[in-house]
């Protein structure tokens, strides 16, 4: 009986096992409250596929934008492949349905909720060095399409916007001038 027993579980987790596929590695689904690919690891899977770019990258992100654009000049080879990962994220962005684009911003403004004061400082330190890092050209286009974000909040959202970045608040009164 004991072995009877023993045959039939055998057999049962047998037929289980065969049934049931196991998800390859890249189409494992995230596992419940752990989000799913981040743009880190986009970029990890760019790398592997151009591992020579790898160190061209760190050298870039030490360079200024001025230094960078003159490098790029330089290389048109590496730019092409630059351009061509920019485009292909450009067109999975411009592919993404209203639903998908309010899931990721609701997903990014929940984040930007949760940091502790300490994060959300390291953070505006971060954002504020690469400000000054802009040529003259990106900063009027960052400007315009701040501008262009605060036309459309209403005046409740805009002010409490600016309530909560009164630096901000300083600069357009500045462009007002």
């Amino acid at each position: 009986m004991k072995t009877s027993i023993l045959g039939l579980s055998l057999l049962a987790l047998l037929v289980a096992t065969t049934a049931t596929q196991a998800a390859p590695e890249g189409d494992k689904p995230a596992r419940k409250g752990l989000p799913a690919k981040r743009d880190g690891d986009r970029r990890d899977e760019f790398l592997k596929q151009h591992p020579e770019l790898r160190e061209t990258l760190e050298k870039l992100k030490a360079m200024s934008p001025e230094e960078r654009q003159a490098w790029l000049k330089e290389h048109p080879e590496i730019a092409a492949k630059i351009e061509k990962a920019r485009a292909g994220l450009k067109e999975r962005a411009d592919n993404l349905t209203p639903e998908q684009k309010e899931k990721i911003k609701a997903g990014l403004k929940e984040r930007a909720e949760n940091l502790t004061p300490e994060q959300k400082e390291k953070l505006k330190a971060k954002l504020k060095e690469r400000g000054e890092d802009l040529t003259p050209e990106q900063k009027e286009k960052l400007r315009a399409k701040m501008q262009e974000r605060l036309d459309k909040m209403t005046p409740e959202e805009k002010a409490e916007f600016l309530k909560k970045h009164p630096e901000l608040k300083e600069k357009l009164e500045g462009d007002k001038k």
